[in-house]
């Protein structure tokens, strides 16, 4: 018999637990307690005031959305009873309201009874403007958002939106159902206590954090999972790679969470140890900041790309481990069509484009024009191996095309802060960023690469603004059939080759590794690899 699918993804990845085996523990194993080590720093434990990946990951465990996705990148129902579709009555003949009914007897973790009413409230934090969040997207969307009952969420939005579906309250960053009953009244939640003890609905609840360091969490006695696999986890941030794969060696950690490329091998060697691999839909890339000269100038972004060799930093740096394409559609979506780079390596035309723009070069290589060289800083997350060896070729490659790139790299918390927090990429504050952006399964780039979706509003860091790009956003959001947003996705990719926000590198498989007596981690092409942890038994 086939299960819907509804209740198939429950029963595997939130309410079933598997019991642990009944022997075969290594004798480093805590029997039910989960140590997990990752690289980077949190800029909050408060869903709604961080854009972070890091946060999105602990979210999982501590909070729910409305939906999360499972290990397939398909959106299955978290505190909603089911995801919204015109069959179940959840959109509107007009697609412009979405109805969200929840479970019923959702709990927060201090025993509070979670309504519709909570998550119209945590809308409004989201839409306040005295909250540092890092963008209003996708909740602007909402013309109105209303509790019909304790139950039942109703959405009007502006105008049809096919991806608004999934990307509202999907559980991560900025998508967690906050306690009305602990946070109403104040005018913002920035320096609130809330943010480093916060209290959710998710499966776990938190039984101390020390900054940036160590968060333990115990099982939230009223998840309505039922009692998760585990009694307690361990998530300890150590800022270095070789530190966390040092710290698995030696049996501190059971969980090393996302590691570099250049790790998977030595991963894949030890023994007790299960490595993972599966490409996600987290884009890695090179984003041009348009919001400052000189690369306001198309000509120098379109330069700068065509001198760096993608293919070879692929091979090289990222070692064959990932997907490699160009484009911002995941290539193993439904929406991807492949197309031929628009900037792909070639240093003669990355020279040529220069000496068009007037930038000449000087006695020392490097070019200048009006009396000032062609200088450039690229920021990236500092300690990250893979991606500080990407900066080193690029810096290379820049020199070859007569271009001064110098690094300045900072922790993922000042990165990737929000704008009121002086985020150094919602600031503006860089000229070429590594990073990576988890995409939710949808093609929709509007946040990323979206004229409206500058910060707060989005996470369009590049600054970016063509209004042809914007066009094919709307129309391929407007429209629910897969077949006529195929065709829009492949016109709007050929444009963002055009316009160049960014260039992906890779598609970035996460290399997880885990002490084989952890049971139930099913990695994720999409969002989170902790999407089901609630089931995980050790």
């Amino acid at each position: 018999m086939r299960l819907p699918a509804a209740a198939f993804a429950l029963l595997l990845g939130l309410g079933a637990t598997t019991p642990a085996p009944a022997a075969g523990h290594h004798p480093w194993s805590d029997p039910g307690h989960v140590r997990i080590g990752a690289l980077r720093t949190l800029d909050n434990l408060n869903p709604l005031l961080s854009g972070q990946a890091a946060t999105t990951d602990l979210a999982q465990f501590l909070f729910s959305g409305l939906i999360r996705f499972d290990d397939h990148g398909d959106p299955i129902p978290d505190a909603a009873e089911a995801v919204p579709t015109r069959e179940n009555g959840g959109i509107s003949r007009d697609g412009k309201t979405i109805t969200y009914r929840l479970r019923p007897g959702l709990r927060f973790s201090d025993g509070q009874t979670l309504t519709a009413d909570d998550v119209v409230f945590t809308w409004q934090q989201v839409m306040n403007t005295r909250n540092n969040v890092p963008f209003h997207f996708p909740y602007d969307q909402a013309e109105s958002v209303v509790a019909r009952d304790a139950r039942t969420v109703v959405v009007r939005l502006r105008a049809p939106s096919a991806p608004f579906v999934s990307n509202f309250f999907r559980c991560g960053a900025q998508g967690a159902i906050l306690p009305k009953h602990l946070l109403q009244g104040k005018p913002d939640l920035n320096q609130d206590p809330y943010n480093v003890k916060p209290v959710g609905s998710g499966p776990f609840m938190v039984e101390r954090y020390d900054v940036n360091a160590t968060l333990v969490m115990v099982p939230n006695p009223y998840w309505f999972g039922g009692k998760p696999g585990l009694r307690r986890v361990t998530y300890r941030i150590i800022p270095s790679e070789n530190t966390l794969l040092v710290s698995l060696k030696t049996h501190e950690i059971d969980f090393y969470f996302a590691a570099p490329e250049q790790q998977y091998r030595e991963l894949k060697a030890l023994e007790g140890v299960t490595v993972a691999a599966l490409p996600s839909s987290q884009f890695e890339m090179v984003a041009f900041n348009s919001g400052r000269a000189p690369l306001s100038d198309v000509r120098l972004r379109r330069a700068v790309a065509m001198g760096i060799d993608w293919r070879t930093l692929a091979r090289t740096i990222y070692l064959d481990v990932d997907l490699t394409d160009w484009g911002d559609v995941f290539p193993r979506s439904w929406a991807y069509t492949a197309q031929p780079d628009p900037t792909p390596f070639d240093p003669a035309k990355a020279r040529a484009l220069l000496d068009e723009a007037g930038w000449k070069p000087g006695p020392d290589g490097v070019r200048a024009k009006d009396g000032k060289r062609l200088e450039l800083e690229i920021r990236t997350v500092a300690g990250a191996i893979t991606r500080e060896n990407a900066e080193v070729v690029i810096q290379q490659s820049m020199r070859a095309i007569g271009v001064d790139l110098q690094v300045h790299n900072a922790p993922a918390n000042m990165l990737f802060a929000p704008i009121g927090a002086g985020g150094l990429l919602a600031s503006g504050k860089f000229d070429l960023g590594i990073f990576a952006w988890t995409k939710n399964p949808d093609p929709d780039d509007s946040q990323t690469a979206g004229p409206e979706y500058l910060p707060p509003h989005g996470g369009n860091y590049s600054r970016v603004t063509d209004a042809t790009l914007g066009m094919l956003q709307h129309r391929a959001n407007a429209v629910y059939d897969r077949a006529a947003r195929k065709a829009l996705y492949a016109q709007l990719e050929r444009r963002l080759g055009e316009v160049l926000p960014y260039h992906t590198m890779v598609w970035r498989a996460n290399v997880n590794a885990w002490n084989d007596d952890l049971h139930g981690v099913k990695p994720a092409q999409a969002v989170s690899d902790f999407w089901n942890v609630g089931s995980w038994t050790l």
